[in-house]
């Protein structure tokens, strides 16, 4: 029963039905108990480092929890097949990492006129991210480092601080959006 995370096809499937009423509490503590050993496979492995083995992971822990609800993933060695896909969404972002280096235009900003209260709320919003996003805003935004000098000091891809930069802006919006009671300024979009 290991391979299928200790479920028997019985609970399996209750735990589809759950999903698909989006109840996720079942499914969470099943695949991010075995999040942290995918990591190390990678890691192990492939030589993955870190944060690249975390990204596939991740990437697969999403495609693969839509693939449940879809009915694409049958009971079986479940395990087996979680781990195959973030080995195969690792490899291809490997290659991917060596085709093609992160355009610095891919994510960049328009200067943005915000009012006191807006400022206040965004300087506010800025408080609730981690050290680690702060600090990549700091060295891009400020410090005008491009994407890729910040992987090479970091010993990461491109590709991976992207995705970081990508999921700090969502962080920032989302406890901007949660201070200032009217929708996200049209103006922010771009930064996405």
């Amino acid at each position: 029963m290991n391979k299928n995370f200790g479920l028997s096809e019985k609970q399996f499937n209750q735990m589809i039905e759950e999903m698909r009423l989006d109840n996720n509490v079942l499914f969470e503590s099943i695949f991010l108990s075995h999040f942290k050993d995918c990591i190390a496979f990678l890691k192990q492995k492939y030589g993955a480092n870190y944060n690249d083995a975390y990204d596939a992971t991740m990437d697969t822990l999403l495609e693969f929890r839509l693939r449940i609800i879809d009915g694409k993933v049958r009971y079986g060695n479940v395990r087996y097949l979680f781990t195959k896909m973030a080995t195969q969404v690792y490899m291809r972002n490997r290659k991917n990492y060596v085709a093609r280096d992160v355009e610095e235009d891919d994510l960049k900003a328009d200067d943005v006129q915000l009012n006191h209260d807006e400022l206040h709320q965004l300087s506010q919003a800025w408080q609730e991210l981690s050290d680690a996003c702060q600090r990549l805003f700091k060295l891009h935004f400020y410090g005008n480092m491009k994407l890729s000098e910040i992987a090479k000091d970091d010993d990461r891809t491109p590709l991976s601080v992207r995705k970081q930069k990508i999921r700090c802006l969502n962080k920032l919006l989302t406890a901007y959006s949660k201070r200032n009671k009217s929708t996200i300024n049209e103006e922010f979009l771009p930064i996405i």
